[in-house]
């Protein structure tokens, strides 16, 4: 389907004559990004190693561009079963507000639909929805499977520190985090692709879950957001890597949240996480918290992460504004039956089938 007529627009495929037009609607979405808009678009979809290929519903207005809706391929496996299961999850949707309330959000995702269906996706799933989107699937009748919680690490210390610098721009204790190797640590700004991908395949494989499919090309491709910064640190052990921990801070803030992690032997994530939280790089340390390894959960657990600290209690006395964000999943089909929703006999609305940390995201 190349255009769909709905009202007094037209939706169609994403082309590249619409790219500028595009990044100059996305300051409704992202105002403080602008700088940084067509970068950062070029990365997420067209450098994408799993598709190399830009997909997106657009919404046009005599002509002009006034709504975009991205999707973002993510490779999955399960197992030793299969490690070619792909996914689109829609990202960094925007309609101009001259033209919202007039159904563009579900015309350009039953466009999507429509369009993808015949294609080799499997599901969309949505790790970065926010509360406006979140509405607008429900109505659709995406189910929800899951809430993005998070379990988080802090010194009252920190805390405060934290607080401060979000609330003035200014933080009275300032970090500092050296790179270099220290004793079997490494702490270093860039990825290491291959020994990343070679951790990986070191762990054992979860043939009852969908997991996300990780090797060195996408390792290579991942951290290139421009709009985060990455800290990487790695475990040494006989001159080789045996496990590694991502963290990704967001606009200088001093918190920091864990992104993806890997460990070849038990103990060495907790190693990790245990030097990261004592040499204070980052005022609260956070992950989420929803169907972790039970390994991982332990060692979470014995470094007293938690979602029932003062910031736990805060963020539930308060939830307009700390709110609790969704995870969306449907099948890509139009008139969808109960076996789309089974991928290897397993179901993807079972929130206990998958294995998902914030890598998995496309807003990381």
């Amino acid at each position: 389907m190349d255009t769909m007529n709905y009202k007094d627009y037209e939706i169609v495929n994403y082309s590249p004559e619409f790219f500028t037009e595009i990044v100059g609607l996305q300051k409704y979405l992202w105002p403080t990004y602008a700088g940084t808009t067509a970068t950062y678009l070029k990365w997420k979809f067209e450098e994408n190693p799993i598709n190399k290929k830009f997909l997106g519903a657009v919404a046009l207005y005599r002509g002009k561009v006034v709504g975009f809706k991205g999707f973002f391929v993510t490779r999955w496996r399960i197992g030793n079963k299969r490690d070619d299961i792909l996914m689109l999850s829609p990202a960094d949707i925007c309609v101009h507000p001259d033209h919202r309330k007039k159904g563009l959000f579900s015309a350009m995702t039953n466009f999507a639909i429509e369009e993808y269906e015949n294609a080799q996706y499997k599901a969309f799933i949505g790790l970065s929805i926010n509360t406006s989107s979140g509405s607008g699937y429900q109505k659709m009748g995406w189910p929800k499977i899951a809430d993005r919680t998070s379990t988080r690490q802090y010194t009252l210390v920190g805390l405060i520190n934290w607080a401060f610098a979000n609330k003035t721009g200014r933080s009275p204790y300032k970090h500092q985090i050296n790179y270099g190797r220290f004793g079997n640590i490494e702490v270093s700004d860039k990825p290491k692709p291959y020994k990343m991908h070679s951790v990986i395949m070191k762990q054992k494989a979860l043939d009852n879950k969908i997991t996300l499919f990780k090797d060195a090309d996408f390792f290579k491709w991942r951290f290139h957001n421009i709009r985060r910064k990455y800290f990487f640190y790695y475990h040494w052990k006989n001159e080789s890597i045996n496990g590694y921990v991502v963290i990704e801070t967001i606009d200088n803030s001093t918190s920091g949240h864990i992104l993806d992690y890997a460990e070849a032997e038990n103990g060495v994530l907790r190693e990790l996480l245990h030097y990261i939280i004592r040499k204070r790089h980052f005022d609260i340390l956070s992950t989420w918290n929803f169907n972790l390894r039970e390994g991982f959960s332990q060692t979470l657990e014995s470094l007293e992460f938690s979602t029932t600290n003062l910031l736990g209690k805060i963020e539930k006395k308060f939830p307009s504004e700390f709110p609790v964000l969704p995870v969306f999943v449907r099948p890509v089909k139009k008139i969808y039956k109960e076996e789309d929703w089974l991928i290897e006999g397993i179901d993807i609305r079972n929130i206990k089938n998958w294995e998902i940390n914030r890598i998995c995201s496309d807003n990381t």
